[in-house]
């Protein structure tokens, strides 16, 4: 496995939207979007490049939306290399739940 030409892939794959050389120099957010988007194979390339421990820090220091835990995909594999308990978002106080409710056009 070309380890450079790995890496260059998955930051074009993944970050789309930047350049490859200023994902690949702090690659924290590229490690979200492959935990929060990439294919099980991309996750396996991902550990070997970077390694557990890199994962399991983007997954725990993962900032509100990073990693989405609602969407509707299965979350990756990988998620179980993180021990300890998820971060949870509360709902702030001064922001009311809302309720949906149904109404008939008559």
């Amino acid at each position: 496995m070309d380890r450079a030409a790995e890496a260059n892939r998955l930051a074009r794959t993944h970050v789309w939207w930047q350049d490859p050389d200023v994902t690949l120099a702090e690659p924290r957010r590229l490690l979200c979007q492959i935990l929060k988007l990439g294919r099980p194979e991309d996750d396996v390339v991902a550990e070997s490049l970077w390694g557990r421990e890199a994962l399991r820090r983007a997954l725990l220091e993962a900032g509100p939306g990073e990693i989405d835990a609602k969407s509707d995909r299965p979350p990756s594999p990988r998620a179980s290399i993180c021990s300890g308990p998820r971060r949870r978002r509360s709902r702030s106080a001064s922001r009311p739940a809302t309720t949906s409710t149904s109404r008939r056009l008559d």
